[in-house]
């Protein structure tokens, strides 16, 4: 007769083999490495997270002299990270990104842009409010309401699409069908109020439907290549 200790020992070396089997179908057969990724995520962020960054921000935005502006970058980090003041030299040009912003934090700050009353203005938001699980709803109120505050002003404002991510290198937090959907309702809204619509997500997509990999370090941010078309893309249309 089997002891008891050698009993034990058998049954745990069973279930061991049964978990591994198991993770094997599931990585293998269900959804993949991106099935498991998506499983062991964690809550979805705040925007309250880097609130500090967002009110420095807003606040040396509001403190600024800078007047007879040609050209305003308005967004979140892939904005902020642009040097879009060298592409356009001899012109105005401020870059009023902040990272993690998402529509309502553009709206709560838009003021100060349209204050300036700048040539041309343009607007790309909507990658957080994915992350944040903005309801659509919620996200297309936001930006009517951010072209709204341009009513009355002389400036020309522009809708950017939402550029895809890569889920190899960024993870799945942002599905790129959620980034499509967003993509209608901004290139609706863009028709309803008469904007032009630039559609940069055309420009930045590979075969597979995510950010090419040439453009990006993080799946997420462009890098120096990216915003060479993204500004070539301005200058050409």
């Amino acid at each position: 007769m089997l002891e008891k200790g050698t009993i034990l020992l058998v049954i745990s070396l069973l279930l061991n083999v049964l978990l591994i089997g198991t993770g094997s179908y599931v990585v293998n057969k269900i959804g993949g490495v991106e099935f498991v990724k998506t499983k062991m995520q964690s809550p979805p962020p705040s925007p309250k997270r880097d609130s500090a960054y967002y009110f420095t921000k807003k606040s040396v935005f509001e403190h600024s002299t800078a007047s007879d502006v040609d050209k305003v970058f308005i967004g979140d980090s892939i904005s902020d990270y642009g040097e879009f003041q060298e592409y356009f030299p001899g012109e105005v040009v401020l870059n009023r990104g902040i990272r993690n912003d998402y529509s309502k934090g553009v709206l709560n700050r838009i003021q100060e842009v349209v204050d300036r009353n700048p040539k041309e203005a343009y607007l790309m938001i909507g990658v957080n409010d994915i992350r944040y699980r903005t309801d659509a709803k919620e996200f297309e109120r936001n930006v009517k309401k951010i072209v709204d505050s341009f009513n009355g002003s002389d400036t020309q404002l522009f809708i950017q699409s939402i550029l895809p991510v890569n889920y190899g290198l960024f993870g799945n937090e942002v599905s790129n069908d959620k980034v499509k959907q967003f993509n209608d309702i901004l290139q609706r809204i863009a028709d309803e109020y008469g904007i032009e619509y630039i559609d940069l997500h055309s420009s930045f997509v590979d075969e597979n439907g995510q950010l090419d990999k040439k453009f990006t370090g993080d799946g997420l941010h462009l890098n120096g290549q990216g915003y060479e078309v993204w500004v070539e893309k301005l200058r050409s249309r």
